[in-house]
């Protein structure tokens, strides 16, 4: 997720320099890349040219990621193309996959003689029809072509009249189509070159196919990442049009963000779309939205979902503030009634929150929409009731949508739910699509039907039936009153102790500024008398051991000395440092590395590690005792790289064989599962422990089809290959 983000970031941030991402179509050519990796494959020269686009747009890839200093730029080195099969390719086709005559001096030469062969022959065919003797003979004054030869169209009522070789009749049997006899031997001069110029082009092409093979591996992988880059830019192209922002995703299930909207809405209506205030996770840990029908509730619980989904993908967000990240978002939204399935609207919602409440933890976003909804509206109401305390005790973050009374009660009585409503203008009866948080929103049910036109005698019935039932309410507003003038009261307390807090905290960096220039004067200081003392210290051992080669008194130079070196003495002797024990860590000198204490030899001053699969003996002196020093394997053990990351080779060197051997099983699972049928292994030569580890591997693990050393070019005796079933 935060790599998404950070390659979009990377992206925008090369867009506003003005180095803009390739965007040239791209054939596919995963299909021919295959073929070309068999034995004798044969690409044909158009299939060929689609291989030598997508090399050529290798090339731009790779000059856009070196365009350009940032995390990006080393990809560069993946994505660029074979300088030989580009040239080799670019050299041997034209623009319409035609082999030119460049593609090799045989070829051109066959070409040249097929063309003066056939010139030489048509010549010779075209004087026969001009010959004045034979000039009725013919049904068409033109030389014709059946299979690979060249002919004469010869009227049938002058056969045998014209010596010559029958080859074809035409399909009424007033036509024959002759070769004449003194026309066979350079007929089958021409046919003979062009068998020669076709061989040519069969090998030629069958060389540019095991070329193309060879790179095969090499090409997936830049494909791979030019479609990644493709699909970043489509993603900030098309969030452009809503305007949206690459925000940063919080480590902690919360959010606050602000002038949220769904995508959609604001892909269709850009300047029309109402952008609302939302955050959960510190305060408050649901939120209750109450309001009229198509007045935005669903919208905006889609939306919140729509722009964490879209934040995880790297893809900017039609919101500002802050996204949460969540393990799962959970959402029960819409009718999936069922009639096949003989669920209600009731029962499929049930369904659908039985699965919800089986996965909701800490770490999940939940988003329900009409909770409760489709049945008795008491019931219903204790069942969301009930399901939102069951989802306050789980920590779990839930945005709920309700018309029901019951539920801003609900959210009223507990102060980590916050009450909002989606706003309705009263005097145009229509919805403001703006959440109020702090109230709760009218459904405005009877207001609605009125203004959709039901007869004024119906309605004038249905808010007489309201008004006798209606709840007594006041209670409730008068509560809900005075819970936001508290809450305003709390908000001006807040504001004065953040401006007390800033003031604090302004006082402190002054203070702190005045005590650090305050200790770097007392250093220098220090310093200064340290060094002036030492001066003294100097002048006076120079006095005593001039007074001493003199020859004078030697008992006052002596004392002399002593008092020096009493001043100068520390105040406290050190404790000697203490001998290691087994299982004390710390550092390796020679080699800088962290190491753990087997054994340890006192009298003889030395103590056994073990460093890199192997147990040595070592001076105690070569040890350096750090408690806090971290085991390679603490930091991750094998240096094994996911198959979509590296997908071609783990490197192994310098682990433990232990280590290395789980590194190996878990690189082949991911290869396996990733359809991969060869790996490569690195473990170099040294002392041949790893390179034994991983032919013992290939040969007791039933998904390795065979073994073999790499290639001299490819790293001989330190790389083993693994072909898998």
């Amino acid at each position: 997720m935060h790599e998404r983000l950070h390659w979009s970031h990377c992206l925008q941030e090369r867009d506003r320099q003005g180095f803009s991402t390739p965007a040239s179509p791209l054939p596919d050519v995963l299909p021919l890349l295959q073929l070309a990796q068999r034995p004798g494959a044969l690409l044909s020269g158009k299939e060929l040219l689609q291989i030598l686009r997508i090399v050529e747009e290798q090339g731009r890839y790779a000059d856009y990621l070196r365009a350009v200093t940032d995390d990006l730029q080393h990809w560069a080195a993946t994505v660029g193309p074979d300088a030989i099969l580009l040239q080799t390719l670019a050299r041997a086709l034209d623009a319409d996959g035609v082999l030119l005559d460049g593609a090799s001096p045989e070829l051109g030469r066959l070409r040249q003689e097929s063309r003066r062969a056939r010139d030489a022959l048509q010549q010779q065919l075209n004087a026969t029809l001009r010959d004045p003797r034979w000039r009725d003979f013919w049904q068409d004054p033109v030389v014709v072509q059946r299979s690979g030869r060249f002919l004469l169209p010869l009227k049938v009522q002058y056969k045998g009249r014209f010596r010559a070789i029958i080859h074809d009749r035409s399909a009424s049997g007033g036509t024959l189509f002759v070769e004449p006899l003194d026309a066979v031997d350079a007929n089958n001069r021409l046919w003979e070159v062009e068998r020669a110029l076709q061989e040519e082009q069969e090998r030629i092409l069958k060389e540019l196919t095991w070329r193309v093979g060879r790179a095969a591996d090499a090409i997936r992988a830049a494909l791979l990442l030019m479609g990644r880059i493709e699909a970043t830019r489509a993603g900030l192209e098309l969030a452009a049009a809503w305007n949206g922002e690459l925000l940063p995703v919080m480590g902690q299930p919360q959010f606050d963000l602000r002038d949220l909207r769904h995508p959609l809405l604001a892909l269709r209506h850009p300047e029309a779309v109402v952008g609302n205030a939302l955050a959960l996770g510190q305060d408050h840990r649901q939120l209750v939205i109450t309001g009229p029908n198509a007045g935005g509730k669903t919208a905006l619980l889609k939306a919140l979902g729509l722009c964490h989904l879209l934040a995880y993908l790297g893809l900017p967000v039609p919101a500002r503030g802050q996204l949460g990240y969540f393990t799962q978002i959970l959402a029960v939204i819409g009718d999936a009634q069922d009639i096949q399935a003989d669920l209600s609207t009731f029962s499929a919602q049930l369904e659908r929150l039985r699965r919800v409440l089986l996965q909701a933890d800490a770490n999940s976003l939940l988003l329900l929409d009409e909770l409760g909804n489709g049945t008795d509206p008491r019931e219903g109401a204790a069942l969301a009731r009930a399901i939102g305390s069951e989802l306050l005790e789980r920590g779990a973050l839930a945005v709920l949508t309700s018309h029901m009374e019951a539920l801003k009660r609900y959210a009223l009585e507990r102060p980590e739910i916050v009450l909002g409503g989606m706003g309705f203008d009263v005097q145009a009866l229509r919805p403001t699509y703006r959440l109020q948080l702090g109230m709760g929103g009218a459904s405005h049910g009877l207001a609605i039907a009125r203004r959709l036109g039901l007869p004024a005698a119906v309605l004038d019935r249905a808010e007489a039936i309201h008004a006798s039932e209606q709840e007594d309410w006041e209670l409730w507003e008068a509560r809900r009153e005075s819970l936001l003038q508290e809450a305003q009261r709390e908000r001006q307390e807040a504001e004065a102790l953040r401006a007390e807090a800033e003031r604090l905290q302004a006082r402190w960096r002054k203070e702190q500024e005045l005590a650090t220039a305050a200790r770097e004067r007392a250093a220098a200081e220090a310093r200064h008398q340290w060094e002036t003392i030492l001066a003294q210290a100097r002048a006076e051992v120079r006095a005593a051991i001039a007074a001493l080669k003199a020859g004078r008194d030697t008992a006052a130079a002596t004392a002399r000395l002593d008092a020096l070196d009493e001043r100068l003495r520390p105040a406290a002797t050190q404790a000697p440092a203490r001998l290691p024990t087994a299982g004390d860590r710390g550092l390796f000198l020679p080699l800088r590395q962290a190491v753990e204490v087997l054994r340890v030899d006192g009298a003889g001053q030395k103590l056994q590690i073990e460093i890199r699969g192997k147990q040595l003996w070592v001076p105690l002196e070569q040890f350096q005792l750090d408690p806090g020093a971290t085991l390679a394997e603490e930091r991750g053990g094998s240096h094994y790289r996911s198959p979509e990351s590296h997908p071609w080779r783990l490197d192994l060197r310098g682990q433990r064989r232990d280590v290395a051997r789980v590194a190996l099983e878990r690189h082949v699972d991911g290869a396996i599962a990733a359809g991969r049928q060869q790996v490569e292994v690195l473990h170099g030569t040294g002392n041949g422990v790893l390179a034994e580890m991983v032919r013992e591997f290939a040969q007791s693990d039933a998904r390795v089809l065979a073994w073999r050393m790499a290639r001299p070019e490819q790293g001989g005796g330190g790389v083993s290959e693994l072909d898998l079933r």
